[in-house]
């Protein structure tokens, strides 16, 4: 989310710009009609979830009812914290509510997998409902959607049936990363009736340094439904992104790295990135009880995981822990991508993991830098650059 973020002392300012402060883009699809089905596409750091906020935030101040529908729940808190005003929700949480106070049943749900007690939405046992319309009741919401690749299409057809009418959705279908069923540009122009000449795009990053933006463009797919954000100046660029391979023994070496780097930017908010649980608890437990001398108080080491509800910090330096499957429209100074050896590779389907790292590193507003322990079978090693200028690599 590329809003106003300036680092002051220990905290983080976050507010969204004024509408002097669009660009000429941003500020058209700013300004789209209120009444009507609008898809906007763009890239990473292209200011997608600043237009939808503000158009939330255009709907409380004229009146307008709306709900403004996320992807995840980390998403949720990072958009209150930038327009504290805003009533966001997760997509699913909302929708099973919904549909239960229009048919006076529970959703439909499939049965949980053995892996997790999540149950899923049974879209077909949705279609059978007897549904009491909104076009029943009087002004019905406009429904703002960000990051909307990520809803299944059905999603979308269930919300037409219910009689909604006014849609405004942001996405960008190069960052599926969902484990469910994904909307594509197509699904969602189709569902809501829009005219293909009528997608608006948004093309320039506002967050990454030239850099990160070249090891970002390196993942994309080409897929030509959502092309990949212009370049930004290359004379404002910093740093390279960096890879460091660390022999086993020498991880507590790695954590003291970690708390160094923030360590000479106390203000800044550091993204971990990890591949699954197991990687994350392995980095918040070893930063909590790592041993080091620094110059400021140790920072806040926050963490979350899938069906948590705790509360983490984005208007606050410090450190924050999360998989990859929750860093979705998230921002951070720096991001490390933790243990890349240990994310999942299909041989036959390189774009699910490509998808993965186009996001991961386009989270980063100053730095990238990935880890990897030496010596381990990297399954990401065919999709990872080799150029030194993407990226820079460090043995042990």
């Amino acid at each position: 989310m590329n809003g106003t973020n300036q680092i002051i002392g220990k905290g983080r300012q976050c507010a969204l710009p004024g509408i002097h402060e669009l660009t000429k883009d941003q500020e058209e699809v700013r300004s789209l009609p209120m009444n009507g089905q609008h898809l906007v596409i763009g890239g990473p750091g292209t200011g997608k979830s600043v237009v939808a906020l503000l158009r939330a935030q255009r709907c409380a101040r004229e009146g307008i009812p709306y709900v403004f529908l996320i992807y995840n729940h980390l998403l949720e808190q990072a958009s209150r914290v930038l327009y504290r005003g805003v009533e966001a929700f997760t997509w699913d949480r909302w929708f099973r509510r919904t549909i239960a106070e229009y048919s006076g049943k529970q959703c439909p749900l499939l049965t949980a997998n053995t892996s997790n007690s999540y149950r899923e939405i049974d879209w077909e046992r949705v279609k059978e409902l007897e549904l009491i319309t909104l076009s029943d009741r009087q002004a019905p919401p406009h429904v703002v959607i960000d990051e909307g690749q990520d809803m299944p299409p059905d999603f979308y057809q269930a919300l037409i049936d219910l009689g909604f009418m006014n849609f405004y959705v942001v996405a960008d279908q190069n960052q599926q990363i969902s484990t469910g069923r994904c909307s594509s540009r197509r699904d969602i122009e189709r569902h809501l009736a829009i005219d293909p000449e009528q997608v608006k795009e948004l093309k320039t990053n506002h967050r990454n340094t030239h850099q990160i933006a070249r090891l970002a463009r390196h993942f994309y797919t080409g897929d030509p439904a959502s092309p990949p954000p212009e370049l930004p100046d290359a004379r404002k660029s910093v740093n390279v992104p960096e890879m460091f391979s660390y022999a086993p023994d020498s991880f507590p070496q790695i954590l003291s790295r970690i708390l160094k780097y923030w360590d000479h930017r106390p203000g800044h908010l550091l993204g971990i990135i990890t591949p699954d649980d197991r990687v994350r608890s392995r980095y918040v437990e070893g930063l909590k009880h790592c041993d080091v001398t620094l110059d400021h108080p140790k920072p806040d080491i926050q963490t979350y995981s899938s069906g948590e509800r705790n509360e983490l910090h984005f208007d606050q330096g410090g450190i924050m822990v999360i998989n990859a499957q929750s860093c979705k429209g998230l921002e951070f100074d720096a991001v490390f991508i933790a243990d890349i050896e240990c994310f999942y590779y299909r041989p036959n389907d390189p774009d699910v993991a490509k998808r993965l790292f186009y996001v991961m590193a386009a989270r980063a507003r100053r730095s990238v830098i990935m880890l990897r322990q030496a010596g381990c079978h990297c399954p990401i090693d065919p999709i990872l650059p080799n150029d030194p200028e993407i990226l820079e690599r460090h043995d042990p």
